[in-house]
């Protein structure tokens, strides 16, 4: 078992033994932030047929030569039905955006251009200098056949669009990872009980239980279980019967009665590995459960900063990858931001603290941090919607100065 790994290290070794869920088939209303688990080529020609991309008069651009230019309206084009017959030399047809463009004609002139009277069109101004102005030709946005998704693209509401456009109701994704939550501590309370003397409540485990929620994946909240060895395995036994990733909360440390660790120990046949140099959440836990699924079991922190940063640095893309979504792209986005507020590093630990970022137009973008940066601060992410990581390395960094921030 390694001890005191790299937040790199930790992330490679948990997401090398994620595995994916089995695919299933949904409604394609359902699919929003589903993982394709099917590449999906374009059916059919985007735009399917010649249709007009501005509201005016479709005509023949060889009838422009000399401007301005009347023509003899027609008839008129709506998007939805054809026109009743073609455009012949020195006719138009009124156009409506998105029509399907009549036969004959091969321009669009918009309507700001032209003058109507009574039954003909005055064209004072030519939309360009060839045919085809304000026409989307079929096929030039997408042609038949072409790749549009591939395997592990997670679907989002312009996807969903575009495959409804192609007649698309049913798609072929990775299924919802279950995540059990196992919460263990004689200190802890369900939120239905008053909490006693030296007693708290298990907010842990609603956290827990929102943050799965978020990351796309089906949260199953057990029992709080007791400090006691028995327990606290038969509770993993549960979880691992029923999860694709168990994750638990306290218990990993080095007190007396932080049974998790040795549970999951004895659970995983050695665990790959414990501690991390981080700063909140040193204490984390991984193994591979030695049962037929080999589940993944990540042992968070009980204080909630550190289990909401450990949460967010591997249990987040643990799940993006069991659900499908490539190793190197389940990582959470940074960007640079200035640094409203000198900070403070712990040396040899890479840092998180919590905060706001802040954009403002034509600045970049600025990280102010919390104030109190403590592990067991239960009020310290609430509002927060980044994290600025401090390298091991470093002590401080100053005020104006930028860092990388995780976006939450």
């Amino acid at each position: 078992m390694q001890e005191f790994i790299s937040v790199e290290q930790a992330q490679h070794q948990i997401l090398s033994r994620i595995g994916r869920t089995a695919i299933e088939r949904v409604m394609l209303s359902s699919a929003q932030g589903r993982t394709l688990a099917r590449a999906v080529d374009a059916p059919q020609d985007a735009p399917r047929f010649d249709n007009s991309a501005m509201d005016g008069y479709a005509l023949r651009f060889e009838d422009l030569s000399e401007i301005p230019a009347s023509l003899k309206v027609v008839g008129t084009v709506a998007a939805g039905s054809p026109a009743e017959r073609d455009v012949q030399p020195g006719e138009a047809m009124r156009i409506m955006t998105g029509a399907l463009m009549p036969n004959g004609a091969d321009t669009v002139v918009q309507q700001e251009l032209c003058r109507q009277q009574e039954s003909w069109v005055i064209i004072q101004q030519r939309p360009g200098s060839a045919p085809g102005a304000n026409v989307r030709l079929a096929g030039s946005y997408m042609r038949a056949g072409k790749p549009v998704l591939r395997v592990g693209d997670r679907l989002n509401a312009a996807d969903i669009g575009m495959l409804a456009s192609f007649g698309k109701s049913v798609v072929e994704v990775f299924r919802k990872p279950t995540v059990a939550i196992l919460s263990t501590g004689n200190e802890l309370v369900e939120l239905d009980r008053a909490p006693g003397a030296g007693q708290i409540v298990n907010s842990n485990a609603y956290m827990l239980e929102a943050l799965v929620l978020a990351s796309g994946a089906t949260p199953l909240v057990l029992p709080i279980a007791a400090d006691d060895s028995g327990a606290i395995r038969a509770a993993f036994e549960q979880a691992l019967g029923a999860a694709d990733l168990v994750i638990s909360s306290g218990g990993v440390s080095v007190g007396e009665f932080d049974f998790v660790r040795d549970v999951m120990n004895d659970l995983s046949g050695g665990m790959a590995f414990w501690k991390v140099r981080l700063k909140p959440g040193k204490p984390l836990a991984f193994g591979v459960a030695r049962n037929e699924r080999s589940t993944p079991i990540i042992g968070l922190p009980g204080n909630p900063a550190s289990s909401f940063v450990g949460f967010h640095l591997f249990v987040r893309p643990a799940i993006a990858v069991a659900a499908g979504v490539p190793n190197e792209l389940a990582m959470p986005g940074t960007v640079r931001a200035r640094l409203a507020e000198t900070v403070a590093g712990a040396s040899g630990r890479r840092t998180y603290l919590g905060g706001r970022l802040w954009f403002e137009p034509g600045a970049e973008p600025v990280f102010e941090p919390n104030a109190d940066q403590g592990s067991g601060n239960v009020t310290l992410f609430s509002g927060c919607n980044a994290l600025a990581i401090i390298d091991e390395e470093q002590t401080s960094i100053g005020a104006g100065q930028f860092i990388d921030v995780l976006l939450l």
